[in-house]
This record gives C-alpha cells, structure tokens and sequence, in this order.
C-alpha cells in the first residue's frame, strides 16, 4: 500500500555567518509531484562561494524536478549508472551555469555586503559557476521504492524497522570529506560525478522495513551522526517519531526550535534537516504546510 509520507524541514543560520553578516547558505526542499513521487532535498553551499546560497536553490528545485522525471529510469538502471551519473551532474551543472551567464537577481543586502552594484545600476548580476558551489542530499520515493542521492559532506540516514519490531538509525549515505575535515566534493568541482552516489531500493524486505528518512547538512552532524561509530544518534528516531505524530504546522515550529535551542549553539555552521516519515497504521493524513522553506529562519 502506497504511504501518504509525513514531513519537515527548517534550516537556521550558523554562528559564524551571524558574526560576518553572512546568510544561510542551506537550503531545504519538499515537493509531492503529480506521478506521485515525494522528494525532499538539503543543499549546503559552500562557503568559500560568495553567492553559494542562490546556487543551493537552484540546485535543490532542478534536482528534484530531475529525480521525479528520472526517478523509473535510474530506479532501474543496471550496467548503464555510471551514464547516469554523468548526465545528473551534467544537467545540474547547467542549469547552474545557464543561472550564472544570464544574471542573478541579487538580494539588496548581499549587493551591499560583497560590494555589488546596485539594483538600480544593474538588475540581474552575471557570476562564475564555481560562485555557486553546493552540496546535494536527496531522496525520492514512489510506489514503496526509494532514489537517493548524496554528494558531499552531509549524512543521508534511514530509519529501519527489524522483523523484531525494534527501530534503529542507520547511515545511508556518510560524509564525504577530502583530505582534511573542512574539505568535500560539490555539483560544481570537477570531481562531482565520480563522487555522486546514488542508492536505490525497496523500503520493505525481509531484513527491515525503511519507516523514516532524515537529511543533515554537516552543521547537525555534531548532534545527531557520531562519527566514530559511523552511526546516528538516539535523537534522529525521536526527530522523526515527532514528524509522523504531531500536525504539520506544529512539527515544523517544534524543528526549527530544536535548531536555534538545541543544535545551533553545538557549531559554528549552518544547520540543516530534511525529515520524511512514514505514518503509523491508522493515523490520520498529514496536513501539509506549504512546500518550500526558504525564508532565513531566526
């Protein structure tokens, strides 16, 4: 039977951009499309990238539109994924480089803060394509399977139940981080579709049933992925026990104060989640909150 899936998603503003006037460069994502896909997508952009933030955007709108048309054909795809990989990378590098020859339209305050002209004196600001560097977490779910996407240095994790009834956290996809900790891979570095993974699956099998997804930028990774064990913390199943129980308008103020309270203040970064949960038997559907969250929080 097909699950109507719950969802959240916030993001809230790192410590150091407070400090440097910086906005948040995450940016979250949450669409149900028509051929009944569900997909929620995290970009965190970077932040040597001066106008990263915009770039995240329009990453996380193409690649969501992309894994809804795409989703049967990458789902299926056998000997041929590593084509795909070069063709979801090559399409969202030019949607960003499309974005970045024909001009952005720049906030008044970024033009102010990174010395651009005015509005007045030009309306749309042509950039490089490096200027728009971003991370990229997704997951896509239709018909009780599931695509997922990770580039970077977030964490991509699942919530399973085991034939015991017991629930656990486990990583689907771990950071990705160079050499040195502070150091990844985005849709813009030439490296991207080498080190774009993608998973594919069935939420049910004989060894567990997936009941919840969670997205993190690497600002929550502090909080809720311990790095040694390669595991997620105790707080993701609660995180997404509160998503599948509680109505929507209520659940998202409840994350985006767990942010600002509870995360923010353990890292200097940005921070951002993407919840999706499956409800439980006999629960009423979801109400939705509107699809988008893009506001800066706080």
């Amino acid at each position: 039977m097909e699950r109507s899936w719950h969802a959240a998603w916030a993001r809230y503003q790192g410590r150091s951009h407070v400090d440097s006037g910086v906005p948040c460069q995450d940016q979250v994502h949450f669409l149900r499309f028509p051929n009944g896909t569900v997909v929620g997508a995290l970009a965190d952009g970077a932040g040597s990238a001066s106008l990263s933030h915009y770039g995240a955007e329009l990453l996380i709108e193409a690649a969501s539109e992309l894994a809804a048309r795409e989703f049967d054909r990458i789902f299926k795809a056998t000997n041929n994924l590593g084509t795909i990989r070069l063709e979801i990378v090559g399409q969202l590098q030019s949607v960003l480089s499309e974005a970045a020859t024909a001009g952005l339209d720049v906030t008044d305050s970024d033009r102010l803060r990174l010395d651009f002209p005015p509005r007045d004196t030009s309306l749309r600001l042509s950039c490089e394509v490096r200027d728009l560097a971003s991370t990229l977490l997704l997951v896509a779910v239709k018909d009780e399977r599931f695509v997922a996407l990770h580039l970077g240095d977030g964490v991509l994790g699942t919530e399973v139940v085991l034939p015991s009834g017991r629930k656990a956290g486990r990583p689907l996809g771990r950071p990705d981080n160079g050499e040195f900790a502070n150091e990844t891979v985005f849709i813009t570095s030439r490296s991207a579709a080498g080190a774009l993974r993608i998973y594919r699956g069935r939420l049910e099998n004989k060894a567990r049933t997936i009941s919840g997804f969670i997205l993190m930028s690497d600002g929550p990774e502090a909080s809720l992925y311990q790095r040694r064990t390669r595991t997620l913390a105790p707080a993701c199943s609660k995180l997404l026990e509160a998503c599948r129980s509680l109505p929507s308008d209520v659940m998202q103020e409840q994350l985006e104060a767990t942010l600002k309270d509870v995360i923010v203040p353990r890292t200097h970064d940005d921070c951002s989640l993407v919840l999706l949960a499956a409800p439980h038997p006999g629960l009423p559907e979801p109400r939705h909150v509107s699809a988008t969250n893009r506001t800066q929080l706080g």
